[in-house]
């Protein structure tokens, strides 16, 4: 074997030398969490730790949601929706029996979900009610009205088509089996991913105006 000069003795490191690492071992605590929603969704309060959660969890950590429930307070499921938004972990909702009303819009807006064959939903448009003089119930009533609606359209979009939702403002009930909510998870799911990609693809760059020149 060719033995190296001084010269390249100087460029070619000492491959099995200590003073060079060609690998490094990284060590990254990852913790799993399973958070069961089995019960009627009640007051806020009673989900202060899962929300805590959800926004404290870094991007090591997955968060497993079982959800067999009858849906509930409206304002506790928006409330674990934007946690759930707002989180670093991968969070999965998986569904098991029952999954209604508000219970339908947590599973949803989980990152992944997982659909088993004792699966069934049930979805339908928010109830509530108010008191006070007709000025202010109309107020109350038109604004919640509003939001309910924004709220299915952006929860069902893909998952279920235009008229079903139209049909869910009137106050109609859909009921879907374990089958039928794995297949419309996959339409949704393509939906959302087009429309990642048309959010991530650069714009257009204008065209420049050009000058004729004067003959």
């Amino acid at each position: 074997m060719k033995k190296a000069s001084n010269k390249e003795e100087e460029i070619i490191p000492n491959l099995f030398s200590r003073e060079f690492d060609f690998i490094r071992t990284v060590t990254q605590e990852v913790k799993r969490h399973d958070v069961f929603l089995d019960t009627e969704i009640g007051e806020p309060p009673n989900y202060r730790d899962l929300i805590s959660l959800l926004f404290n969890a870094n991007e090591n950590d997955s968060i497993n949601i079982f959800i067999n429930s009858q849906g509930g307070h409206l304002n506790s499921a928006l409330a674990i929706i934007e946690g759930i938004k707002h989180s670093n972990a991968q969070v999965t909702g998986i569904i098991m029996g029952e999954c209604y009303s508000a219970a339908s819009m947590i599973a949803l807006n989980c990152h992944n979900v997982v659909v088993l064959e004792s699966a069934n939903m049930m979805i339908h448009t928010a109830s509530f009610g108010t008191a006070g003089n007709t000025g202010n119930v109309k107020a109350y009533t038109d604004f919640t009205v509003k939001e309910v609606e924004k709220l299915l359209v952006s929860t069902y979009e893909g998952f279920l088509t235009s008229e079903e939702i139209d049909k869910i403002k009137t106050g109609v009930e859909i009921w879907l089996s374990a089958d039928d909510i794995s297949k419309r998870m996959e339409i949704r799911v393509k939906l959302l991913e087009n429309k990642e990609l048309e959010v991530a693809a650069p714009a257009p760059e204008p065209e420049k105006p050009t000058r004729r020149r004067k003959k």
